[in-house]
């Protein structure tokens, strides 16, 4: 159906992001790329959506197969350009960063999921039913009026997925699909794409961890350094000793916590009482509730998760937490401050904040501009800045790309460096939204490691997650949020 042989892939002007990887997937196959950040499987499945990147300088020695059509690259000017569109009339593609993958010309969901059906002509009474049957499966019809800008990140993560889905397409390649997304949408994209399976479509899915729920009959395809180290079974290669290269198995708690002292000691760091907030609604319809009556104290010394499903109001309640978002009833008080009217920039030394799309934090032109710009808007000097932001490199094991622009770097040393201008500036609060979304094993171990020190250092840290292992291992208790309301506390 789909087969890649590739000799040797070079983006422009750097060294060789794949050499010798071979693939094929077959109908009805399902395929997992795993491999830890840098292990080139971002690259191979992009090559497999027909985006060579030719014309950005990249370099492609070797053949892409898509059905009765071989392409043949030789690096020369004579290499073929791919037709995007008949390419993804076949081959439908998500990418990792939810927020980027937007049309921006939908208002509502359902126009999101029909939008490339609808630019392919398909007619209006069919095009309105396979939306209707790919939002059943996938969980968003109470969402198909809703604004896709305003969704949280799994429900945007959802909704990209089911504009895949519903294309039915011969081959389906999807970037770390999971990310953000609670165990029930889990479930039910894994079981649309069983239906796709059934139907004769290829599934190929990018991981950085071999996953817990894919199919018994999942090959995988394992790289580091761009070349394959393991291509078989999926049972097989859980024993296969790819720890070694980073990848681990998802659902595995991170070893280097260090949570091991009780918390809680002191005045309340952060104290939210009765907080309610709705957001409003453009085109007159009823609010939408995101909080209701929250109460949180959160301790000196204490990791605070807050866990639920997609659209609970995780997000919502963390952005009250640096004023991003104002109570519309309730107060807010960080370190005797009550929130109310001041700018937003105002907390950015009490209050660090990582976004679940850290790309949308990203602005400098070097890594070290970048870390440094925290500490410099909240009064350090040139070299006190300098001096911070390499310390906060070294600490998260980016001191090597400080010269590097961030775009440059891949998905978790992107997110690394966000977390590194949070180190940086040196705020006593962290919160942080999906801080291990699409991580792999070292980087995992890496943050893991880092808020056990922040908060044996007297700091403290909410964290929204559908990383359970995580937060079972690191966290001191959880919160679980359910249409606005903590429904539960624990341990």
């Amino acid at each position: 159906m789909i087969s890649l042989e590739v000799e040797s892939f070079a983006h422009d002007g750097a060294a060789p992001a794949l050499t010798d990887v071979s693939l094929s997937v077959q109908p009805g196959e399902h395929v997992v790329l795993a491999g830890a950040s840098g292990s080139g499987k971002t690259t191979l499945v992009r090559l497999l959506a027909g985006l060579t990147g030719l014309d950005a300088g990249a370099t492609l020695l070797g053949s892409i197969t898509l059905g009765d059509q071989r392409l043949r690259f030789d690096g020369s000017p004579r290499d073929p350009r791919i037709d995007a569109a008949r390419w993804s009339a076949q081959v439908a593609y998500v990418a990792q960063g939810a927020w980027g993958q937007l049309s921006m010309m939908s208002s509502t969901v359902g126009e999101e999921v029909a939008f490339g059906l609808a630019n392919r002509g398909v007619p209006s009474a069919q095009l309105r039913l396979r939306v209707e049957e790919v939002a059943v499966a996938l969980g968003l019809t109470p969402l198909l009026q809703r604004d896709p800008r305003r969704l949280s990140g799994g429900q945007l993560q959802r909704t990209l997925i089911a504009a895949a889905v519903v294309q039915r397409p011969r081959v389906l390649v999807l970037d770390e699909p999971f990310q953000g997304l609670d165990d029930d949408a889990v479930r039910e994209v894994g079981a649309a794409l069983e239906v796709l399976r059934g139907d004769g479509t290829g599934v190929v899915v990018s991981a950085p961890m071999l996953p817990l729920d894919a199919p018994r009959s999942a090959r995988v395809l394992a790289l580091a350094g761009g070349r394959p180290v393991f291509d078989g079974p999926l049972a097989e290669a859980r024993s296969a000793g790819l720890d070694r290269y980073g990848i681990g198995t998802a659902g595995d708690p991170p070893t280097r916590t260090g949570v091991d002292r009780p918390a809680g000691a002191g005045p309340a760091l952060v104290e939210l009482r009765n907080v309610s907030f709705s957001y409003p609604d453009e085109r007159g319809a009823p609010r939408v509730a995101g909080l209701r009556g929250i109460d949180l104290d959160v301790h000196p010394g204490e990791i605070v998760a807050l866990r639920g499903p997609n659209g609970s109001g995780k997000s919502t309640l963390l952005q009250h937490l640096d004023g991003l978002l104002r109570a519309g009833a309730g107060s807010v008080t960080v370190e005797g401050t009550l929130i109310r009217r001041q700018p937003t920039g105002s907390f950015a030394g009490t209050v660090g904040y990582l976004f679940q799309d850290t790309d949308q934090q990203l602005f400098e032109r070097t890594v070290l501009r970048e870390v440094a710009y925290g500490p410099r808007v909240t009064g350090a000097g040139r070299a006190e800045a300098g001096r911070r932001a390499a310390a906060a490199l070294a600490e998260v094991g980016l001191r090597a790309v400080e010269e590097v622009h961030p775009y440059e770097l891949g998905f978790v040393q992107r997110r690394l460096v966000a977390l590194a201008s949070l180190i940086a500036t040196g705020p006593s609060l962290w919160v942080l939204d999906e801080p291990t979304a699409g991580l792999d094993a070292p980087a995992r171990e890496t943050v893991a490691a880092l808020l056990a020190a922040h908060a044996r250092a007297g700091g403290a840290v909410v964290l929204a997650t559908h990383d359970a292992a995580f937060a079972d291992a690191v966290v001191h208790r959880s919160l679980w949020l359910d249409d606005g309301r903590v429904v539960r506390e624990g341990h």
